[in-house]
């Protein structure tokens, strides 16, 4: 026996374990701060250089109300409801109204719109969606669809109904013609 060994264990062996364990350790480390910065974000304790903060909460408070008029709205008209000429009907009735209408046709991206309908509009334009749903009844949503132009599109759902004349109110039952009582 010309050798003696030391604890069972080379020091070859011994290093490659040190060595391992240090870099479990490190990877460890890096990853909990990794996590750590990710909950800052999300919590908004930190933001991106040149951010805003939450691009979730600045979309979702309520801007304030449009300095424009219904004349410089433009909007196209689109039926996704399947009711037979409800866009031609709410396109007449918006322009009555002073809108400025571009398009009435059937949607073209063939969206499914159960509930009333839907606004479709992007950064640009989401003053010429709210002025827009302000004038709408019922439960219109608005969705940002990304696009870079102002004009903003009414996509009637399978729950539209008809607008009223220009200038009635919804409330007033008085204002109804008396031709069609019954």
């Amino acid at each position: 026996m010309g050798y003696v060994r030391t604890a069972g264990m080379s020091t070859a062996a011994r290093r490659a374990r040190r060595r391992a364990a240090l870099v479990i350790s490190g990877l460890l480390l890096a990853l909990l701060v990794v996590f750590g910065l990710a909950m800052a974000f999300v919590q908004g304790w930190i933001s991106t250089p040149g951010g805003s903060g939450d691009a979730a909460a600045t979309s979702a408070v309520s801007a304030p109300p449009p300095a424009m008029t219904v004349a410089e709205v433009s909007v196209n008209v689109y039926n996704a409801g399947g009711i037979p000429g409800a866009a031609g009907r709410a396109g007449e009735s918006l322009r009555e109204r002073g809108y400025s209408v571009a398009t009435v046709a059937n949607d073209p991206e063939g969206a499914d719109v159960p509930g009333v309908g839907v606004i479709r509009h992007g950064p640009k334009g989401i003053e010429e969606a709210e002025l827009l749903r302000a004038d709408l009844p019922g439960s219109v949503e608005l969705v940002d669809d990304g696009r870079d132009s102002a004009v903003v599109d009414l996509v009637l759902g399978a729950q539209w109904e008809d607008l009223p004349a220009a200038g009635a109110s919804d409330a007033d039952p008085s204002d109804a013609d008396p031709s069609e009582e019954g």
